[in-house]
């Protein structure tokens, strides 16, 4: 689903409809996505020549507060489909989670977008080569990247480690307190209490830089919607998947199927009526 336009396009596409996609109607989440695009497989050099011209759409010189919320309104679907919305240790899950590695990845990669245009120098993929970079060019406080730095390594680490339990593709912390202390002594803690308390604190640390960074901005609604004061909410229509807020601002705002509705605006954002680009 991380190809352009997935719901109409086929697998594989030439390098100039690729092209055209994104220099015209390409996402702000695709531009998120794209920092971390690389080669895996076939011709280096014709995806190195493809990323360069791809360059303008992922790294322009200017993003408004749109365009973040825009980004953050990924996160916030992510959360409703995943249900993700508070830290319980049983069953969470620790990427997409609150407090997970997600949220360390998003505001890695939204300080990227919002000053990579202009200097060059902090596009780089690995994620905690970019928290260092960002302290070091005064756009993150160095705390706050060391913070999530050290929650980085941990939470991968657990994540390995979850895996590596009978190799299961999984994210999510058990749900029982036999296979908690199980995993914890995997953790090489002495005891599951000790483990667990340091899971909540990096957890709860990197939920409380994510919220500072995004959470405290006024919604995106009231710039959309500035005439109807009484009207306060999200309205985005990006990604694949309904925004759950943006459903609430829709059923506050008279609609009475918000999905429908979502669905039809989100088919004018892909460009597919010439009219609405």
């Amino acid at each position: 689903r991380l190809r352009p336009d997935p719901g109409i396009t086929p697998m594989a596409m030439s390098v100039e409809v690729a092209k055209s996609y994104y220099g015209s109607v390409g996402q702000n989440w695709e531009r998120a996505a794209m920092i971390k695009a690389r080669a895996v497989a076939g011709d280096q050099e014709a995806a190195r020549r493809f990323l360069q011209r791809i360059r303008p759409f992922v790294w322009r010189r200017h993003l408004d507060f749109a365009a973040i919320q825009d980004i953050h309104s990924i996160k916030r679907q992510i959360a409703a489909h995943r249900g993700g919305h508070t830290i319980a240790i049983k069953g969470h899950n620790i990427k997409l989670g609150r407090g997970g590695i997600r949220e360390i990845e998003f505001i890695a990669q939204t300080l990227q977008l919002i000053w990579g245009g202009r200097e060059p120098e902090l596009r780089i993929a690995p994620t905690c080569e970019a928290l260092s970079l960002m302290a070091k060019h005064v756009k993150l406080e160095m705390k706050i990247a060391r913070d999530l730095i050290n929650a980085y390594r941990f939470l991968r680490k657990l994540e390995h480690r979850l895996q590596m339990v009978d190799d299961k593709q999984t994210h999510s912390m058990p749900t029982d307190d036999h296979a908690i202390a199980q995993i914890a002594a995997f953790m090489a803690y002495d005891d599951p209490a000790s483990f667990v308390a340091e899971l909540e604190k990096q957890l709860k640390t990197v939920e409380k830089h994510y919220a500072g960074l995004f959470e405290a901005a006024p919604t995106l609604g009231a710039t959309v919607e500035e005439a109807a004061d009484e009207i306060h909410g999200n309205l985005v229509f990006t990604g694949t998947e309904n925004d759950p807020d943006t459903l609430v601002t829709l059923k506050r705002m008279g609609f009475s199927d918000p999905p429908s509705v979502a669905d039809r605006i989100r088919s004018w954002h892909h460009g597919r009526y010439r009219a609405m680009r």
